[in-house]
């Protein structure tokens, strides 16, 4: 057995040295709003332009940290506590922007968010917690949005009282047996989804309490909507699934192509007879909490029902562990979600992370930002913003992970990646500050798993409209432009070695792929020494992540190299060698003459970085500075 896991171990780590990355794979964030934990840790205490724009300063950085490792998502947590880090229809701005709960912030952060990720080609996916009302019972009482004041019989407390004092704290939710509450969590997707171009909805694993709900706590809604013919545990989870079906739909009925995913606590459940109903087997030497039993969590169901794209297990574990084996449950879940056909993207968590990546001297790295003295959001917090050490009741079901460095990483995002039966891996790391505060770490993931940009999986099984290609490509100083009549859609950028121009598998190589564009421009400033080198395409991706064929640009000089030309490109100076007299002339790519000169052996001048058409008398060559 141990020569066996000493061979896996080796072939992951080959695989994981020598293998390109796949052009389709989800790398997303998490970006945790609650408690100001990744964002902002600028409170908005007053609402002044200052304030606004060192939230905004902040955000851009983290995006560009994102970007800077190839990643090409964010799960931005818009609605914490029922409340909303957007204009809601519903719902008061949230206390977490470092305000009053209520108090305008001055900006619409999803607003700014959505603008600012799609700039980079990245997704935004809203993160909301459709059951939460409150971390601390009581501490919005008299406050905007109290909804256990305007409609106590929506809320479950699992505080403890003695009489009207507390003297037990704990969290309260929207009770899930209510149908009122299901409505309200549909007409606020809807509301997101009217006013805002996100690309998902995402959900977390608060469902029922973790702390466990007795028979009683929600004896109103039993008492109304129980059938007598249902146990109390299959109803509350019936519940859930209703909720999660009415969201499901209600995006298929506004925007079908956003997409729709839920992270649930990592183990399904622990019962053999509930996995062997469903014809499944559990994960072997997997052990821990049923939270199919106590927060009333399926997520097999709704995949069976069709309600979710994607599921996103919070596989908090290490390859390392026991008991909760990475290795063991993520190809497991890979298994179980490829049966239903949807898509399995593993959450891990950062929070042990030590990075210990060495950049080479030569290369400048990312600068390092302070950390936020803040925690991961499962901690207990007091109302007054400060925080207890203790572990909350999930962290303490999570076997504690000691320190662990990149390569335990790696081997995770190389599980995920071997682990796929669909072509769909996915990595989302908790939480996304580690990207921000840790250049080490992002300078890791960009050189060694995330070396080139990706795509993320289609969702090619919905109906969808078939579009063409694009027309009109020409170099517009560093921008690369385009025409297209196609709405609601982005685009694919390449750069094919000339060699493989009529090569069909080209463009399913990462290492060809530039970016993604949610315009129909593209600078390639950086990209500017392949020129001459390689071709420049652009195919059209719906917003389902379908891609469609791929135009390449038609500027392209079959040119006759000059004889007995030297050319020397150093500092943005052009410098020419040839013998004897000769009429110089250079143009720009779209042959306007920027330059005439007669010259005797040799032809200098200064240009701009870009792609230029240079005669020598009759003779022309492209030049790329």
């Amino acid at each position: 057995m141990r020569k066996l896991l000493i061979l896996s171990f080796f072939i992951l780590s080959f695989f994981s040295l020598t293998a390109q990355p796949p052009k389709r794979e989800m790398r997303a964030g998490w970006m945790a709003t609650v408690f100001r934990i990744d964002w902002p840790t600028t409170a908005m205490t007053s609402v002044t332009p200052a304030n606004i724009a060192a939230q905004k300063a902040e955000f851009v950085a983290i995006l560009d940290s994102l970007k800077a490792c190839n990643m090409n998502a964010v799960f931005f947590q818009v609605r914490p506590e029922t409340d909303a880090f957007y204009n809601s229809a519903y719902e008061p701005w949230s206390a977490h922007l470092g305000g009053e709960r209520g108090t305008y912030p001055g900006y619409d952060p999803l607003a700014f968010a959505i603008d600012e990720s799609h700039k980079r080609g990245i997704e935004l996916h809203a993160w909301l917690n459709p059951y939460r009302y409150e971390t601390s019972a009581g501490k919005y009482t008299g406050k905007m949005g109290d909804y256990k004041t305007t409609n106590p019989t929506w809320i479950l407390d699992y505080a403890t009282y003695s009489g009207t004092t507390k003297t037990k704290d704990d969290v309260t939710i929207l009770d899930p047996g209510n149908p009122a509450v299901r409505k309200l969590i549909k007409n606020v997707v809807g509301d997101i989804l009217s006013k805002y171009d996100v690309d998902g909805i995402i959900f977390d694993d608060y469902f029922y309490a973790y702390a466990g709900t007795n028979s009683t706590k929600d004896t109103y809604s039993q008492n109304l909507y129980k059938p007598t013919n249902m146990t109390l545990s299959n109803w509350r989870r019936d519940n859930v699934n209703r909720m999660v079906a009415d969201v499901y739909d209600t995006i298929q009925t506004v925007k079908p192509y956003v997409t729709f995913g839920v992270s649930p606590f990592g183990i399904w459940t622990t019962s053999t007879t509930v996995a062997t109903a469903e014809g499944l087997t559990l994960p072997s030497g997997i052990t821990g909490s049923n939270m199919y039993e106590q927060i009333y969590c399926d997520p097999v169901a709704w995949m069976k029902q069709g309600k979710v794209d994607y599921i996103s297990p919070q596989l908090y574990w290490t390859t390392t562990s026991t008991g909760q084996d990475y290795d063991i449950l993520c190809p497991w879940w890979s298994n179980t979600v490829k049966k239903y056909s949807k898509y399995f993207y593993s959450s891990m968590s950062m929070s042990a992370l030590t990075s210990t990546y060495k950049a080479p001297r030569q290369t400048p790295a990312i600068p390092l930002y302070e950390e936020n003295p803040t925690l991961h959001e499962l901690k207990l917090y007091t109302k007054n913003g400060g925080l207890l050490t203790t572990l909350s009741k999930t962290e303490q079901r999570i076997s504690a992970a000691s320190a662990f460095d990149d390569l335990e990483v790696g081997l995770q995002i190389e599980q995920n990646r071997v682990s796929t039966k669909n072509a769909a891996p996915g990595t989302v790391l908790w939480s996304i500050k580690h990207l921000r505060t840790n250049g080490k770490f992002t300078k890791y993931l960009r050189e060694q798993k995330f070396q080139y940009p990706a795509i993320s999986p289609a969702i090619s099984w919905k109906n969808h409209q078939i579009y063409g290609v694009v027309s009109n490509l020409q170099f517009i100083g560093n921008l690369l432009s385009w025409d297209s009549n196609a709405s609601l859609v982005k685009y694919a950028i390449y750069a094919i070695p000339n060699a493989s121009k009529n090569d069909p598998n080209a463009f399913q190589t990462s290492a060809n792929l530039l970016g993604i564009s949610y315009t129909k421009s593209f600078d390639i400033s950086k990209h500017i020494q392949k020129l001459t080198t390689h071709q420049f395409a652009v195919a059209i991706l719906d917003r389902y992540g379908n891609e469609y064929t791929p135009t390449f640009i038609t500027t392209d000089l079959d040119s006759r190299i000059i004889q007995r030309l030297r050319i020397e490109v150093k500092n943005e100076q052009l410098n020419l060698f040839f013998d004897g007299k000769a009429i110089v002339k250079v143009f720009n790519i779209h042959g306007i003459l920027l330059k005439e000169q007669q010259a005797v052996d040799c032809f200098t001048t200064s240009l701009a970085r870009g792609i230029y058409i240079v005669t020598v008398n009759d003779e022309k060559v492209k030049i790329a500075l």
